[in-house]
């Protein structure tokens, strides 16, 4: 009984030695940073110890000396700025962002983001109004704007010029004065995976440089960035890597108020963040905000300037993101009793609709029921008349080109590879359905339809040593293309009989041929639970390696992933 399909990466034996010896690493650390193509000495210091230099010119931006030029003219004529973002984490980051460091430099600047309820993603019409009403010289989009053409040419019409922010796949760019985003196909930029506020930093960067800001403050807006990284679920290499850390360094060492805050709303300690506690602990609070009122209460929340201030704030968003777990159990709950239907028929997606679903939640629970079914998610909801959906994807399916292929079906779509958003007629569900299914047929090959879990090397219990854990724990923070390196040892033996701990997670002791022994725990595992308390066999294990700290002593354990017996 297995749940994944185990594959052991396998690399180049010779790089792998070279490695271990140049950076005086075992074996299963270098095979691991080798399969994160970390193959030389100069590469894996990069990795383990990023500097200011990691960080590129911004200059080499398409675009950024046209955006440089005129946010200084706006910030030295006093015009008015407003920047435009959009309503998730990377969006309200980034929007808080640029408004601390501009209004830092004495520019006229004020923000606006969209109703996800009445306007939905993007730039809206209603913003454009908005902007025109308030007089506004200079739009800054971040996180949206490459696919508002219309938009983006009524505001220059008006009078208004648009400097665009993102990191969304462009189609045919808009007519803006400036569009920083490193996936245009024509980019220069040497890192194309930035999230929506690593652009935004970009941008604030080469303003910050134009004005000889002390680099050090300049690094002092990365927390936000960090954020976004770890929210956005952004690729955690290169100019990510190195913004994620020096971000979370300045939240562990002077975080400001309002994250002090936050941390003790969310009941974790700031000066051990770390991705997971963004991903899991501070993002759905800042969702939570727009997915259920608006992303207005984030915003405030970034923004208050006292403690009491910061402190209201973060109680509403606490407050809001419990409303939201409530729904979208509620939600997915329905979602999959429909599912379990709707998966006997359609073997290479799930669309999935009821009227009455909260259109704020529907990417969460597309999520869930993607990770329960593995397959390709479309959830649903009515929206004024038309069908507005969120899309979740699996490893080897880009939903992105899967839209585009029954784009005949839609209104209007947008996104990633794993994740996208789209609009559609009521008429147009049933021919989307079919489409949507066979498009990604055409990519859902039978080796991809079981769970991928990649393995950095086999090893024994006894390689696992304080020095041995010590360079793990280096490996962080940890994100796409750099995962928690996971661990295979096979013929494992119980010690003891396993533990059901909240009849879900299981709990038990292993030992090796060698006769070494460690805890280990496997959460969320109650199928495993009956198989190993009545077997006598040995057993194959895929594991994480993690501290484990209980009545003030600590020791490492092994974090099950897999078994195989």
């Amino acid at each position: 009984m297995r749940n994944f399909r185990w594959s052991v990466q396998m690399p180049d034996p010779d790089q792998v030695k070279r490695l271990s010896e140049a950076i005086n690493v075992s074996e299963p650390i270098a095979k691991a940073l080798v399969n994160r193509d970390i193959t030389t000495f100069d590469e894996a210091k990069a990795f383990f110890r990023p500097t200011v230099t990691d960080l590129h010119s911004p200059l080499l931006m398409n675009d950024m000396d046209k955006a440089l030029q005129r946010a200084r003219k706006a910030i030295e004529n006093r015009e008015k700025i407003m920047i435009y973002g959009d309503y998730d984490v990377d969006g309200t980051t980034s929007t808080a962002m640029l408004m601390l460091f501009f209004q830092s430099i004495g520019a006229e600047v004020s923000y606006y983001i969209n109703d996800r309820h009445t306007e939905g993603y993007g730039v809206s019409d209603q913003g454009i109004r908005h902007a025109v009403d308030s007089g506004v010289n200079l739009i800054i989009s971040v996180d949206c704007g490459i696919r508002a053409n219309a938009q983006v040419t009524e505001s220059m019409a008006k009078g208004i010029d648009f400097i665009i922010c993102d990191h969304h796949e462009p189609e045919d760019l808009p007519e803006a004065l400036a569009i920083l985003n490193p996936k245009r196909k024509d980019s220069t930029y040497p890192y194309q995976d930035l999230c929506g506020c690593g652009v935004a930093y970009k941008l604030l960067q080469a303003v910050g440089e134009s004005l000889d800001m002390p680099v050090e403050h300049m690094l002092s807006y990365l927390d936000f960035v960090s954020l976004a990284i770890a929210a956005d679920i952004v690729e955690m290499t290169g100019e990510n890597r190195a913004m994620m850390v020096f971000g979370l360094e300045r939240i562990k060492t002077s975080p400001r108020n309002n994250f002090k805050v936050m941390a003790e709303v969310c009941g974790f300690d700031l000066a051990n963040i770390s991705s997971s506690s963004i991903v899991f602990g501070i993002g759905p609070r800042i969702n939570a905000a727009g997915r259920m009122n608006h992303a207005n209460e984030a915003v405030q929340w970034m923004l208050a300037s006292n403690e009491s201030e910061s402190r209201e704030y973060a109680m509403k968003l606490e407050e809001i993101n419990t409303e939201r777990r409530k729904v979208d159990l509620d939600i997915f709950k329905e979602a999959d009793r429909m599912a379990e239907v709707a998966a006997h028929n359609y073997h290479s997606s799930l669309t999935l609709f009821k009227e009455e679903w909260h259109i704020g939640v529907i990417g969460i629970v597309a999520s869930r029921i993607l990770e329960k079914y593995y397959r390709p998610t479309v959830i649903l909801a009515g929206s004024d008349g038309v069908l507005k959906g969120s899309v979740r994807s699996v490893q080897g399916v880009n939903v992105y080109d899967a839209l585009a292929d029954c784009k005949e079906h839609l209104l209007q779509y947008g996104g990633h590879e794993f994740a996208a958003g789209l609009t559609l007629e009521p008429q147009q569900l049933d021919a989307f359905r079919t489409a949507f299914d066979e498009a990604c047929e055409k990519q859902f090959h039978i080796d991809l339809q079981t769970p991928e879990l990649r393995i950095d090397a086999e090893i024994t219990l006894q390689q696992i040593t304080a020095k041995f854990y010590r360079v793990l724990k280096q490996f962080s923070p940890f994100g796409p293309r750099n995962q928690r390196p996971v661990f295979l040892t096979r013929s494992l033996k119980l010690m003891t009989p396993p533990k059901l701990l909240k009849d879900a997670h299981i709990k038990c002791s292993v030992r090796d041929e060698l006769g070494n022994v460690f805890d280990a725990i496997g959460f969320n595992m109650p199928e495993w639970f009956d198989r190993l308390n009545t077997m006598n066999s040995s057993f194959d294990m895929v594991y994480t390696i993690d501290e484990n700290t209980w009545n003030g002593r600590e020791s490492l354990q092994l974090k099950i992933k897999d078994l195989w017996i």
